[in-house]
């Protein structure tokens, strides 16, 4: 008789239980050195609870639920009782056996018991009865099976040890730390043996020696200041500030080295441009495929990874979705990824323990911090302490740092286990900005003017700070001149996947003309103008947006090249905090120089964001405030999708604009999602049907009743207002279509 663990695919518990151990053995051998945390008796004691954490569905009870599935004839029940099988498998472990002192008895009980975090606390009475009816019987059967010994007594006292109240927190100092590690890396082995994926892949690969051969073909071997420092300084904590340009991405594989990497990045078009950059063989080239063609070393992990794979890749489903599930378990050598797949152990969500583990056996990179508002910016600096704590390293990298950020993680890293080392990287040799301020409006007849005729002999971007306003000037300068192009957030993503690779190729043409843009191209496409025409706004955000304007330096800049309106802003108070904008238009304003040197820039920003001038802002005041609430969280209080949100901030849904309704494709779409079984079927479908989606803010669309429900698939909706591949959606109420 075979009792199982899982019913799809079919597998026993033995031979699930053996997949652990396959990976634990490769986890062990080849990261215990970097996982220097764990002690051989821990590493003995993961071990332990890998060999019972499924002992427990040996139970009838769970047996039959999963031979109902299996249509298999049901074992006979003695006990009306229906018992977590984490908790029986807790009653099998032999404690004098395996010689566990209270504390390791602690350790290896909750570890096992919160396998699977579930609100149900253990009943005594009905998982000892369970225990003794349906586990006992079966004893020698199990110890044959499994190849170790059950405990032949069901004793009150173990699960006396699992009760919540008496669940292992941070005030428990090094035995917390312990429990994180053997609790996390048995997530990670279960999680991976059921998805039928490696524990680790590419253990051999090196990334720094694939950039520093790229480096030699492309640059003749040669690493700039920035890239020396980095890769000289692998074994402390970083943060460096560099001006766009400077190869930062280089800097960041560099300090790597031979050691398993996160790379994370704000923006998920960013993201994919690098994992694509990365993978490329005729540029870094990190990349090695298995016989079927599935990528291992480099992974990309978002929200919407695995619909930018089905795009990008010629490969059946079923090797996508094991790509895909490859870098959902954090097999690859490098993810690439954004921060609210690895970085939300702040929250201590349940199960919170398998991301920290990660991160104590890797380096954590965290690109562009600037881009990230106060509250997210206050979790990433806990995060950053947290992965010393737990013993691992990070890397800060960003072109402009508000100073108490700085401070704030200098003051939190009291004691680190690795120096923090600050590096500043800026070439006033390179003159790329000439800025001229204008106390009038983006929209004015005269700046429309001008920049309609500075579009006939050159390529000029235009940055408004909210889409209203981006539509406006479009809509006027449409009117007197041939080439404007319109790029926002409010397109769907068939039409602004267009819309973005049209820029890049407009950008690297010899064509003129004007494109009217939003802050969506501060840092996520890699486009290089003539002209700057922006809505003033803070100065990161301001100097980001002037890094889309004579990028290389190459032009000269004895004419103006960037130009700020400041008049009738758009987005204040919305987009940019009311005091930060305040700030950044008086230190602009203040400016004397029209050349704008990188080292003046970073000046500016040390003004803006010092602590002292700060330390009665709403601004600083939300980071401090969110810091302290991290540093005080309580354990195992929210599920793990529920900390995704709070990371995310999530107040967008995908909708479908009406105009599409009946629309031949997503028609097409929705026939083959009814007639699909099988899931990747309906994600293929549901994929096509996306392609016409904008994200839209709810709770503004519901306010002003824009949404009704999109027939049958979850989470999809339609939106009420007009739409058109040249303007986009427009959410004004005036212009809604009736429901």
């Amino acid at each position: 008789m075979e009792f199982y663990a899982k019913s799809s695919p079919r597998e026993t518990i033995w031979k699930h239980t053996q997949e652990l151990l396959e990976r634990y053995d490769v986890l062990k051998e080849h990261y215990s050195s970097a996982l220097s945390i764990m002690s051989e008796r821990d590493w003995e004691l993961l071990r332990i609870a890998v060999q019972y954490h499924d002992v427990g569905k040996y139970d009838a009870m769970f047996q039959n639920k999963i031979r109902s599935v299996l249509k298999e004839d049901p074992l006979p029940v003695l006990s009306p009782y229906s018992v977590q099988h984490n908790y029986l498998s807790v009653m099998a472990i032999p404690v004098k056996e395996w010689g566990l002192n209270t504390d390791e008895k602690k350790l290896v009980f909750q570890a096992v018991a919160y396998h699977h975090e579930r609100n149900d606390p253990p009943n005594i009475e009905q998982v000892t009865a369970n225990y003794q009816i349906h586990i006992l019987p079966f004893q020698k059967q199990i110890e044959q099976e499994m190849g170790i010994s059950l405990d032949p007594k069901s004793s009150n006292s173990k699960l006396s040890l699992i009760d919540y109240q008496k669940r292992i927190r941070e005030s428990d100092g090094e035995l917390f730390k312990r429990y994180v590690m053997i609790k996390g890396l048995l997530h990670r082995l279960d999680h991976a043996a059921s998805a039928h994926v490696p524990i680790e892949l590419s253990i051999d690969m090196n990334v720094s020696d694939y950039v520093t051969y790229f480096m030699e073909k492309t640059f003749s071997g040669h690493k700039n200041s920035l890239q020396k420092f980095t890769e000289s300084h692998r074994d402390h904590h970083l943060v460096v500030v560099a001006q766009t340009g400077m190869g930062k991405t280089e800097a960041g594989l560099l300090w790597l080295g031979a050691e398993k990497g996160f790379f994370t990045l704000p923006l998920r078009v960013s993201i994919n441009a690098m994992y694509k950059r990365i993978t490329n063989i005729d540029n870094i080239g990190f990349t090695r495929q298995s016989q079927k063609g599935e990528e291992e070393a480099t992974g990309l992990l978002h929200s919407t990874s695995l619909d930018y794979l089905y795009d990008i890749q010629e490969a059946n489903d079923e090797a996508l979705e094991k790509v895909h599930a490859q870098s959902k378990e954090y097999a690859n050598k490098l993810v690439i990824s954004t921060i609210d797949q690895i970085l939300k152990f702040p929250f201590f969500y349940l199960g919170f323990e398998k991301e920290y583990a990660t991160v104590a056996g890797a380096k954590v990179i965290i690109d562009e911090l600037q881009a990230y508002d106060p509250k997210i910016a206050a979790l990433l600096v806990r995060a950053m302490v947290m992965i010393d704590e737990i013993g691992g390293s990070f890397l800060i990298m960003t072109a402009t740092l508000p100073d108490f950020y700085y401070q704030a993680l200098r003051r939190e890293l009291s004691s680190p286990h690795l120096p923090l080392t600050y590096g500043e990287f800026i070439d006033d040799s390179v003159q790329r900005h000439h800025v001229v301020v204008k106390a009038v409006s983006i929209v004015e007849g005269s700046v429309l003017a001008q920049i309609s005729t500075a579009g006939d002999s050159s390529k000029v971007l235009v940055i408004c700070n909210t889409v209203d306003q981006a539509r406006e000037v479009y809509n006027s300068l449409r009117e007197c001149t041939d080439y404007v192009k319109l790029l926002h957030s409010r397109f769907t993503k068939r039409d602004r996947a267009k819309l973005e690779q049209e820029i890049l190729e407009f950008a690297n043409s010899r064509e003129n003309g004007i494109w009217v843009t939003t802050q969506l191209v501060e840092a996520s496409l890699d486009i290089d103008f003539d002209e700057l025409h922006t809505e003033m706004s803070t100065l990161d955000s301001q100097f980001q947006r002037y890094g889309r304007c004579n990028r290389k330096g190459k032009k000269p800049v004895n004419q103006a090249n960037v130009y700020v309106y400041t008049c009738d802003v758009s987005g204040v108070g919305s987009v940019y905090h009311q005091d930060i904008y305040d700030r950044s238009l008086e230190l602009l304003l203040g400016q004397k120089y029209k050349i704008m040197l990188e080292s003046v820039k970073k000046a500016m920003i040390e003004k803006l964001y010092a602590e002292e001038e700060l330390k009665d802002s709403s601004f600083k005041k939300l980071f401090d405030k969110t810091l302290k609430e991290l540093k005080n969280r309580p354990l195992y209080e929210i599920k793990k999708q529920e900390a995704q949100d709070l990371l995310r901030d999530i107040q967008e849904v995908q909708a479908v604009p009406f105009c599409y309704d009946g629309h031949p494709e997503i028609e097409s779409a929705l026939e083959d999602w009814k007639k699909s079984k099988s899931k990747s079927g309906k994600r293929r479908a549901r994929q096509r049907i996306e392609k016409f989606t904008v994200g839209v803010n709810k709770w503004k669309a519901d306010k002003q009743q824009l949404l009704s429900e999109f027939p049958l698939i979850k989470g999809l909706y339609y939106v009420h207002c007009e739409y058109s591949e040249e303007t986009g959606l427009d959410l004004n109420k005036e212009n809604a279509l009736m429901l």
